[in-house]
C-alpha cells in the first residue's frame, strides 16, 4: 500500500530545507480548531479563521503561500476563502509576494498562481470554478523538489 503524503507536507519539506540552507524562513500557520460537546462525544470544528498555510522571508521579502489539492478536473472558487483572499491580497499590496499552490492530482502537477492573476481570472468569469487547463494557463508549473530556483525568478 503506497501512503499518500498531504501536499502541505510536500511543500512544509521543502520549504524547511531551504530554511537548513539559511536562505529562508517559514513557519506552518497552526490550524485553529476546538472541540464540541455533541451527544455522540466531541466535534471538531475551526475556531477562527486561520492565516494562510505558509509565512516567511525569502531574499528579505515577505512571502505568504496558500495549498489546495485538486483532485478532479476543476477548483471550486469557493474553497479559498475571503479572508485567504484578503490575506494574500494585502501582503501583495504592501510589497510581498503571495502565491497559490495547487496540487493538480490527476495530472501530477504543482501549480503556482500568483494572487493577481488569480483575481483577474476570476473576475473575468461567472463562472464558480476554474478548471485545470485554465489553472495551467494563469499559473507556472513548479517542482517542489525545486522551490528555490522558482523562488529565485520570482521573488526579487
Amino acid at each position: 500500500m503506497v501512503k499518500k503524503i498531504k501536499f502541505e507536507v510536500k511543500i512544509s519539506t521543502q520549504l524547511n530545507k531551504l530554511i537548513k540552507k539559511g536562505v529562508s524562513f517559514f513557519i506552518k500557520s497552526p490550524t485553529p480548531i476546538r472541540m464540541i460537546p455533541t451527544k455522540e462525544g466531541y466535534k471538531m470544528t475551526y475556531s477562527e479563521k486561520a492565516l494562510c498555510d505558509f509565512i516567511g522571508i525569502y531574499n528579505k521579502k515577505f512571502v505568504i503561500i496558500e495549498a489546495k489539492e485538486v483532485s478532479g478536473k476543476r477548483f471550486d472558487f469557493k474553497r479559498l476563502k475571503d479572508h485567504q483572499i484578503k490575506q494574500l491580497s494585502s501582503i501583495k499590496r504592501f510589497g510581498g509576494y503571495a502565491f497559490i499552490f495547487f496540487e493538480l492530482k490527476e495530472i501530477k502537477k504543482v501549480i503556482s498562481v500568483k494572487i493577481d492573476d488569480y483575481l483577474i481570472y476570476i473576475n473575468q468569469t461567472t463562472k464558480k470554478s476554474i478548471n485545470i487547463n485554465a489553472l495551467l494557463e494563469i499559473g507556472e508549473t513548479i517542482e517542489l523538489e525545486s522551490i528555490e530556483t522558482y523562488f529565485k525568478t520570482q521573488v526579487n
